[in-house]
């Protein structure tokens, strides 16, 4: 059997993504199932057809399934709708506004609201507090609107619109957050706590407040998990990083392919939460287990065969 995976970004571009991809091959192989891997970047200006294109390619291929993370609620619909006419199942990460057979869906609003009653214990009551958004995917812009609800609850004061494009990181890497949180130390300057809104963001955000000198000034919590951010907790340059349990995530989505292929469940349209997981603080940064010991990492095999 063979399985394709679309993912948003090219490896090595976020390692998150890269996680969740790991995390997928990982339970297939269990199962015997070879993955294949096709890159449809959301920051090309090619997408989201190139999404279109990959999947129509597994569908040309008769492929056993294929998973795709929606970026957005609408993206990959054409491709989705022919495999779907082909009886071949579609597995999605995030639910999209079109039929699939599946989806696995982040809690991402329960996480904004916990990241932001993070920052509010250490922080005083009424602190300015700014927040990065991200490129407008399904999976951010939920977790953005419960950040905001989390500081409307914890009395914090949120200074900035997170959706003002000189906020939000469109790149979903760390240059970008760089930039938008030089925007932000230049707009606020009696900033207390800043929330980038994945780990990415937030390394970019450090180097923005060492070269504004600010670094230790501004308090910052994230989230994902990933090892350089639980570096930074460990570290003390930030005060948490959310871990959702990205390999865990890909493993989940896995299951929902075994169940299509291996045990030709009937899944119609099932959607699936992903573990709300919990915050990494500096003493559990301690005991934090990297993903390479939770899984086998392996390359990945890139493309289709005609």
């Amino acid at each position: 059997m063979r399985v394709l995976y679309v993912s948003p970004m090219e490896y090595g571009a976020n390692p998150a993504v890269d996680a969740v991809g790991q995390g997928l091959q990982s339970r297939l192989a269990e199962h015997g199932i070879e993955l294949r891997v096709i890159c449809a970047d959301f920051r090309s200006k090619d997408w989201p057809g190139t999404a279109d294109a990959a999947m129509l390619a597994g569908v040309r291929t008769a492929v056993d399934a294929i998973v795709v993370w929606v970026v957005t609620p609408d993206s990959a619909a054409t491709g989705a709708a022919a495999a779907m006419r082909n009886h071949i199942p579609v597995i999605t990460l995030e639910r999209p506004h079109y039929p699939v057979s599946a989806s696995l869906v982040y809690p991402n609003f329960n996480h904004g609201v916990y990241m932001a009653e993070h920052l509010a214990t250490l922080l005083p009551p009424g602190a300015d507090v700014a927040v990065i958004g991200g490129p407008g995917s399904v999976d951010d812009d939920e977790l953005v609107l419960g950040l905001q609800r989390g500081l409307r609850l914890t009395g914090l004061h949120l200074v900035n619109d997170p959706e003002d494009p000189r906020y939000k990181n469109v790149t979903d890497v760390a240059e970008g957050g760089r930039q938008k949180a030089l925007n932000l130390l230049a707009d606020f300057p009696r900033l207390g706590g800043l929330i980038p809104y994945n780990d990415e963001t937030m390394l970019g955000a450090l180097d923005a407040l060492r070269e504004t000198g600010r670094l230790g000034e501004v308090l910052m919590v994230s989230r994902n998990g990933t090892p350089a951010a639980v570096r930074a907790v460990r570290d003390g340059l930030s005060t948490g990083t959310w871990d959702v349990d990205v390999t865990g995530n890909g493993q989940l989505l896995g299951d929902l392919v075994i169940r299509a292929v291996v045990k030709h469940e009937v899944l119609d349209g099932q959607c699936v939460a992903g573990p709300i997981g919990h915050m990494i603080t500096p003493e559990r940064a301690t005991r934090w287990e990297p993903w390479e010991s939770r899984i086998p990492y392996h390359a990945f095999q890139s493309g289709l065969d005609q």
